[in-house]
């Protein structure tokens, strides 16, 4: 008599298959947007723990300065036709390399929040010399030998006043610019507005309505879920040592510039 051979119940069907692929899919879906923040947030952190090191810095050079001066370094405009072309990112090349001593180093350039600024000049940077990039001296290669630029430009703000040329002309100069408040940015480590008005901050641009009263962020800041917005916050460093991360309904605008731009902290 025939007997019946029990069958081997370690796999799985088809349909089962599906219904653990399905479950799979739906837990990441529900996953992926936590970990993209998270990821978000740890970039913040980093970023703000790169203004404190810029802020640790700004102090020491100022500490060896004989006149406590902050960080500052003649811009070369004697050929800019105009005050309102300067930008508040533009800064000498000089300052790119001699921070270094200090601790600034290439990352502190950049906001880990917009990671493919920085990716941009590590490309051009490795077609140009054939290796990686990896200090400020090879980003300032990368500025005057692909970039054809005259300045040095950060992913940020920087707002210590510095002399155009050989002028006495300084930027940025609220006499000279239309600024929200009427107060110079600080020079010195004596300066009594070290602890309101920051010295760094993260290239965050607006730009006014029609009847100039509403303003919209049009980029930069800290922006998710993609780095192109909406923005969430931005850093803001002060030359007393503190550093703020300030959400998007606090940001207000400081300074308008050219083209109708409006540059926040």
């Amino acid at each position: 008599m025939k007997q019946n051979v029990p069958r081997n119940g370690s796999g799985f069907t088809l349909t089962e298959l599906l219904v653990v692929m399905g479950i799979i899919a739906v837990v990441a879906g529900l996953l992926l947007p936590a970990l993209t923040h998270a990821r978000f947030r740890s970039r913040v952190t980093v970023c703000s723990n790169q203004y404190r090191q810029w802020m640790l810095a700004a102090n020491v050079y100022a500490t060896d300065d004989p006149k406590g001066r902050l960080p500052s370094y003649p811009l070369p405009v004697e050929a800019m036709s105009a005050y309102s072309a300067i930008e508040p990112w533009f800064v000498a090349m000089e300052m790119v390399t001699n921070l270094v001593p200090y601790g600034v180093n290439l990352p502190m350039w950049f906001c880990p929040t917009r990671p493919q600024r920085f990716q941009v000049h590590r490309e051009n940077f490795r077609t140009l010399r054939g290796r990686e990039m990896t200090t400020p001296a090879d980003l300032v290669d990368e500025y005057v030998n692909v970039q054809k630029a005259a300045f040095g430009f950060g992913d940020w703000f920087w707002w210590v006043p510095r002399r155009l040329g050989t002028s006495g002309i300084e930027f940025p100069d609220p006499a000279r610019m239309k600024t929200r408040v009427p107060e110079a940015w600080p020079r010195r480590l004596d300066d009594p507005n070290l602890a309101t008005m920051p010295i760094l901050s993260d290239w965050t641009v607006g730009q006014w309505d029609d009847d100039h009263r509403n303003l919209n962020l049009t980029g930069g800041g800290h922006a998710w879920p993609t780095t192109f917005g909406p923005i969430k916050s931005s850093n803001s460093g002060f030359a007393d040592g503190h550093v703020e991360t300030r959400p998007r309904a606090a940001l207000q605008w400081q300074v308008e510039g050219a083209r109708s731009a409006v540059y926040m902290y």
